[in-house]
């Protein structure tokens, strides 16, 4: 009993989350801006519009590099130093990364405990790197507007809100400080749902096959082939929540082998069956 009274729980949290992800993505296209989150428990990412899982603008993945060289300092500032900061002083907070961007950083407290960052930008800071030019530019007085009115919309949706561990998260972060591992981890999310390979990914971020795969197993504390199936499962959840497609359908899409296959999965890492799933979000 006490287990079902946690999953309605978490279930009526998602739903608040998944609501205000597609309000963020209409403010966004009205103020010129992009959104992205860190969560504490990384299985909410299933539960936001893609795009707000990562910075996409030109201009930042030029800076990180290609592999990205620079991800582990992007990872510290966005993960690390802005959770702690905001542990320490709650509400919003306004700060230039790494690259020079100007960052709206806001907390998302739950029962009056961080569980997550949300990061509205980029934005250029001083613009001494010519790319940054091609930056949205919004002044820190329209920054800290944009800060607590997130704030209060955020604090009146999820503050009062129950959001239980979950024992065996399915996307847990990955805390590797080896820039290889972290540029792997991010190659392997934007193609899992395709044909990918370990020996493909390991040529991606220049390592031998077994030298990749000792490495990632040590760092992350996954096998390759374990991490890719979470990947594929958490794609997998976000088309049963938000698509009309059958479930052999979305069993192709999110790169699994087929709808039995599906299944076997999701009773292994969600102990419960992709139908069951898909009724629970409706």
């Amino acid at each position: 009993m006490l287990k079902e009274w946690k999953i309605m729980l978490k279930h009526d949290f998602c739903e608040k989350l998944r609501i205000f992800s597609e309000e963020l993505k209409t403010l966004g296209e009205f103020a010129g801006t992009g959104f992205v989150w860190h969560f504490s428990d990384n299985d909410l990412l299933m539960n936001i519009l893609p795009e707000q899982t990562q910075h996409n603008h030109p201009y930042c993945r030029r800076i990180k590099g290609n592999p990205y060289r620079k991800l582990d300092q992007c990872i510290r500032f966005h993960h690390f130093e802005s959770f702690r900061k905001l542990e320490l002083n709650p509400g919003f907070r306004i700060a230039e990364c790494h690259a020079g961007c100007r960052i709206l950083a806001v907390g998302m407290v739950v029962s009056c405990r961080l569980e997550g960052v949300l990061f509205a930008g980029p934005f250029a800071g001083a613009r001494s790197d010519p790319l940054s030019r091609e930056l949205p530019l919004l002044p820190d007085a329209r920054l800290a507007e944009l800060g607590n009115y997130l704030k209060q919309r955020m604090d009146n949706l999820f503050n009062r809100e129950q959001l239980p561990l979950m024992e065996r998260p399915l996307l847990p972060q990955i805390l590797s400080g080896d820039r290889r591992i972290l540029w792997a981890a991010h190659y392997m999310r934007s193609r899992c749902r395709g044909p990918l390979t370990a020996g493909e990914t390991a040529k991606a971020c220049g390592l031998s096959v077994s030298r990749f795969l000792h490495l990632f197993r040590r760092e992350t504390g996954y096998s390759f082939s374990d991490w890719l199936q979470r990947l594929r499962v958490a794609a997998a959840c976000r088309l049963l929540e938000g698509s009309p497609y059958k479930l052999a359908e979305i069993a192709e899409i999110s790169g699994i082998r087929d709808q039995s296959r599906m299944t076997y999965l999701f009773r292994r890492y969600l102990n419960t069956t992709p139908g069951k799933w898909r009724r629970k979000k409706i």
